[in-house]
């Protein structure tokens, strides 16, 4: 049941109490008014007739007392609402008052007379030779009352159906918003929130309107910036897994390269390092045969041995290139000692200082090669470009987080401008790598003319020795 309905319900229900209400409060009305009206009638008759009647002396005198009152009962006629009859000692009607005239031939309802009529008593008159028969009648005060109650029942019928009728319709115009709002609502329900209401004439509803207009508002664009902020989400989810799987295939492509060095390394040790030393030891053998006396001979196999001896010294430093060998015999601890001693032996005019902490060599392979070659390829650097004259090396556990390594190599060389970082981008780039190939980071400070500073940051893996 929708709200007209449920309001002109209301209002017929109210109405139909009303009319009940004020249907009683007329009957009773009328029919305590009725009871005053008939009760002062029958006085009135009764005194009427009283006063007419003859005295005992007049009526002795009289021949016939009863035809002189039936004549002046007959010039009377009706006696106000009362019906007068006129009876012989015998009891015999001698005269009877006309029926009123008044709303001839018609009657009120039973229902309506036994509501309103009141239970007034006959009255009955004696005089000489008979007696006067006074008895009320209603009937005509009843009608009337019946009339009275008709006429306001039909005009409170039609006043009430117009007011159901326009009730009804204002209600309709009122309420047609109502609509617009419902339609609304189910374009919401429908994912469409572009969906706008106008302006109304009444407050309530241009209330509705504008809260209804700012909700959409807001929805739509917490749906937008929600579905931004997903996107982004959703790129930064992408580049992370982007980036996740270039560190792994970074991290795999380091980790193949050592294995393919650690090969080479193997193989020119074994293969390459023995035939130099087999040349090395055959020229050794010639130049030293005493009955040989050609001095060209012994000459020329003192130069293959030389030749061999800086063969098997460089076929040795590559090895210790590809593969330092102390990271799997000593440790990381003392592979970086020889790796800063070598280079101090290379490099006498350049002053290098190590410092580092405790618990270096439980760190897995992986994690020990990437710090080795940071630390390697910084040297190589400083040496290289930087025309540095003094190096300090340090390997402390970051500040507030003990399960990263720092890594921290300091220079006093000249700087890095644009074209020495673009000669050196591939040496950074490789230490970049490595090093977030683990998940770690990279920092560089670098002035001109005031020496470069690089912090590599690695997360540790322990476990591994």
């Amino acid at each position: 049941m929708n709200l007209r309905l449920r309001v002109s319900l209301t209002i017929s229900v109210i109405g139909i109490a009303c009319v009940a209400v004020m249907a009683y409060m007329l009957i009773d009305y009328k029919r305590k008014s009725i009871d005053q009206e008939i009760e002062a009638g029958t006085r009135v008759a009764i005194q009427l007739l009283q006063a007419i009647l003859p005295s005992p002396i007049e009526a002795a005198v009289s021949t016939d007392p009863l035809a002189s009152m039936t004549e002046y009962l007959s010039n009377v006629g009706r006696v106000r609402a009362n019906e007068v009859r006129l009876f012989d000692s015998n009891n015999n009607l001698l005269y009877e008052s006309p029926p009123s005239e008044y709303k001839q031939g018609r009657w009120a309802p039973d229902w309506f007379t036994a509501l309103v009529a009141p239970g007034a008593e006959e009255v009955r008159l004696p005089i000489a030779q008979g007696s006067i028969l006074i008895t009320p009648d209603s009937s005509r005060s009843v009608l009337d009352a019946w009339d009275e109650l008709w006429q306001f029942s039909l005009f409170f019928l039609v006043f009430f159906l117009l007011l159901i009728v326009a009730v009804f319709l204002i209600l309709g115009h009122t309420l047609k918003p109502m609509k617009d709002i419902v339609k609304a609502l189910s374009q919401i329900e429908q994912r469409n929130y572009h969906v706008r209401l106008d302006s109304y004439r009444l407050p309530e509803f241009d209330t509705i309107s504008q809260t209804f207009n700012r909700m959409t508002s807001s929805l739509q664009d917490a749906l937008i910036e929600n579905a931004r902020l997903a996107k982004e989400e959703q790129q930064r989810l992408a580049a992370e897994l982007e980036l996740e799987q270039n560190r792994r295939f970074t991290q795999l492509i380091q980790v193949r390269l050592e294995e393919e060095r650690r090969a080479i390394a193997r193989e020119l040790h074994d293969e390459l390092g023995q035939c130099v030393t087999a040349i090395k030891t055959i020229g050794t053998a010639i130049a030293s045969r005493e009955r040989d006396s050609q001095t060209e001979t012994r000459q020329n196999a003192q130069t293959i041995v030389e030749v061999a001896s800086h063969i098997y010294d460089v076929v040795h430093a590559m090895i210790r290139q590809l593969r330092p060998s102390a990271l799997d015999h000593l440790g990381l601890s003392d592979a970086i000692v020889e790796l800063i001693s070598q280079y101090r032996r290379q490099h006498p005019q350049l002053a290098i200082e190590l410092s580092s902490e405790d618990g270096l060599d439980n760190f897995d392979e992986n994690v020990n090669i990437t710090v080795y070659r940071v630390i390697q390829e910084c040297l190589t650097n400083a040496v290289k470009h930087a025309e540095a004259t003094r190096v300090d090396v340090a390997l402390t556990w970051q500040v507030g987080d003990p399960d990263r390594l720092e890594i921290r190599v300091s220079d006093n060389g000249k700087g890095m401008d644009s074209e020495l970082a673009e000669s050196q981008r591939f040496g950074l780039i490789g230490i970049k790598e490595r090093v977030q190939a683990f998940g770690g980071d990279v920092r560089l400070e670098s002035d001109l003319r005031a020496g470069t500073t690089l912090i590599a940051t690695l997360p540790l893996h322990r476990g591994v020795s």
